[in-house]
């Protein structure tokens, strides 16, 4: 045999990884993936955020929708808006209405879909409000809710036909 044959050559070292290599790739790769972990969580509570506005925005203008078909009733209908005002301005904190009245159902759709009101904190608010004046309605819907950072505040002045 041949003993230069059995010697290793310089370039036959150099071939291949070092453990500390493949120990700095590792941990490189695990930075980079821990990045994109953080960011994927962040970008999840964005969206939530966002569904969440988004339905209190709905939420509100549906509740003025409704207030104003009200408001087409019959003058002397004790329904109408602009006969008993009262009938639909209230807190929707508890739901606590009778089953057929409208503030009920709102309750139920709002504790249904951001969760009940968080009373601890006092910076959620769950409100509507009529005011009657000379001219019409003037309704406020104010709707607070993630310990305050997601709010929707809407007014309406609505006129009788």
């Amino acid at each position: 045999m041949d003993r230069a044959r059995l010697k290793p050559t310089p370039d036959h070292h150099s071939k291949g990884f070092t453990l500390v290599e493949a120990m700095v790739a590792m941990v490189i790769f695990t930075l980079g993936f821990s990045g994109l972990y953080f960011f994927f969580g962040a970008a999840q509570q964005v969206i939530a955020e966002s569904e969440k506005r988004m339905y209190l925005n709905l939420m509100a203008d549906r509740i003025i929708e409704t207030i104003a078909a009200e408001g087409m009733r019959s003058r002397t209908d004790a329904l109408n808006p602009f006969v008993t005002p009262t009938q639909y301005s209230g807190s929707l904190a508890t739901c606590s209405y009778p089953a057929t009245d409208s503030r009920q159902l709102w309750c139920n759709d709002l504790n249904a879909n951001i969760g009940p009101l968080n009373t601890t904190t006092g910076l959620e608010m769950r409100q509507v409000d009529i005011t009657k004046d000379s001219t019409g309605l003037i309704i406020n819907v104010s709707l607070v809710t993630n310990g305050g950072t997601i709010s929707s505040y809407f007014t309406r002045k609505l006129r009788q036909i």
